[in-house]
């Protein structure tokens, strides 16, 4: 997707999703299945409070030290519904909206997109077109270099709080929302970046002082890459 062709067209106010999951294991490929998805509905680069979330059974046991990233449970999800019976809502609230993530990618394998492609097929859904896919894991890189791009690192450049992520572990929904509250200031600064307008505005900030409120209607751990 070209950031410049998608944002730089004056008084467009762009329907986008951020999107979080959290899952079994690391690879498809090994039947490793969602656990948690979360949704977080934007327009104008601005949460409008409308969000999809929810905890699903993958239909296998979730590995005892994937539990400890997430804390989700085979108890906990045991009678939570399958995938399939939430997959025609969540492509609804998706529909052709920028989907933005933020996802490290390596041999060309990125898991957010891997997993949440791969459920909708087998779901009977439309997959979520390359196109479509806005991973701003790329911009931090391209910006602050591989080891300042991790979510953390980047809520601490924009002295965003990640209290509750450190004290209660990875949630698709609390990561969800936290990227969307940093979002917009890392969407500002990359098209000051890759358009010569001057440098990017952050630092890393040694005192986080903004803390993203729980919203109504929404709450996996993030994966190792996030």
């Amino acid at each position: 997707m070209s950031i410049l062709r998608t944002f730089n067209k004056g008084g467009h106010r762009p329907r986008e999703i951020v999107l979080d999951v959290e899952t079994t294991g690391l690879f498809t490929h090994e039947g490793h299945r969602l656990v948690e998805i979360a949704a977080v509905e934007m327009v104008g680069h601005r949460p409008t409070g409308r969000e999809f979330y929810a905890l699903i059974n993958p239909q296998r046991d979730i590995p005892a030290e994937v539990s400890k990233i997430h804390g989700i449970t085979d108890e906990r999800v045991k009678d939570k519904p399958p995938f399939a019976a939430v997959a025609a809502e969540l492509r609804q609230f998706i529909g052709d909206a920028p989907v933005v993530i933020t996802c490290r990618t390596k041999d060309g394998y990125t898991l957010d997109m891997a997993f949440l492609n791969k459920e909708l097929a087998e779901a009977g859904q439309r997959p979520v077109s390359e196109e479509q896919w806005l991973n701003v894991r790329r911009w931090s890189e391209t910006m602050f270099g591989e080891k300042a791009a991790t979510l953390d690192k980047v809520l601490d450049r924009y002295a965003v709080s990640r209290k509750e992520r450190d004290d209660n572990g990875h949630s698709a929904i609390l990561d969800a929302r936290l990227l969307a509250d940093v979002y917009p200031r890392l969407l500002k600064d990359y098209m000051k970046f890759v358009t010569g307008a001057g440098n990017v505005s952050a630092a890393p900030a040694q005192n986080n002082n903004t803390t993203v409120q729980p919203q109504k209607n929404g709450t996996s751990p993030s994966s190792p890459n996030k």
